[in-house]
């Protein structure tokens, strides 16, 4: 019988430029030793993966589009249920678009972002540092938003995922947009009277049969802009 080693080594190569780098690439490269009397081959073999960047959380270049009016189509309106990973359609008439990361509600197109913000499992404490930093630049953005349009108007969210009684997710979620609502409004002193809060429980979830990974995903508090 012929031993054969195979080492899997991957290294992680950051191109070096005053320019803005592009993205990092793994090398991963399999080396494969075929071993016989008086004789080694070694055998290689080179991948290399590029690594997309992640997305970077601006909330003010979201928040500062103004919501607006879109045609509706009569037949389509209050149909069917409908959902894929990047677009869940309700009966109860509100639409996210993950990609676009618009909601749209009675013919109403209206911004959001996704705060990253993450909470200790079925409670509405905040997991970690990430999370505050997340608030000071929503927080941020909607002081200057509302300096330029002082109109505007904004709803946190509450989301769960589907795991879980129905009951306990829509009080969660509401938990979880009131603290962002008390956050906002007592830590950062933005007027209550632009802001409101609502808990949507599992109602809307984008992965409503993924894994656990997909599912924390689905625990989200969102800001749209309403005004």
């Amino acid at each position: 019988m012929i031993p054969k080693h195979t080492l899997l080594i991957a290294v992680l190569v950051m191109p070096l430029s005053a320019q803005p780098a592009p993205p990092p690439v793994v090398t991963e490269t399999t080396v494969t030793e075929t071993l016989t009397p008086g004789k080694k081959v070694v055998e290689e073999t080179v991948v290399e993966h590029r690594i997309a960047p992640p997305v970077a959380f601006d909330p003010r270049g979201r928040l500062e589009i103004a919501p607006h009016l879109i045609p509706v189509p009569e037949a389509a309106a209050g149909k069917t249920t409908e959902t894929t990973e990047t677009t869940t359609t309700h009966v109860a008439g509100r639409t996210y678009n993950t990609e676009r990361s618009v909601v749209v509600v009675e013919g109403r197109e209206l911004p959001y972002v996704t705060v990253p913000v993450l909470f200790v499992k079925e409670t509405a404490d905040l997991l970690d540092s990430e999370s505050r930093s997340a608030l000071d630049q929503t927080a941020a953005a909607i002081l200057e938003i509302s300096k330029s349009n002082p109109t505007a108007k904004f709803d946190i969210e509450g989301h769960t995922s589907t795991d879980g009684a129905d009951e306990m997710n829509l009080n969660l979620s509401a938990e979880r947009a009131r603290r962002v609502f008390a956050e906002l409004t007592g830590h950062y002193q933005i007027p209550a009277a632009i802001l409101s809060a609502h808990g949507y429980g599992e109602s809307y979830p984008t992965y409503p049969n993924g894994t656990e990974e997909q599912m924390t995903l689905d625990r989200r508090v969102l800001v749209v802009r309403v005004n």
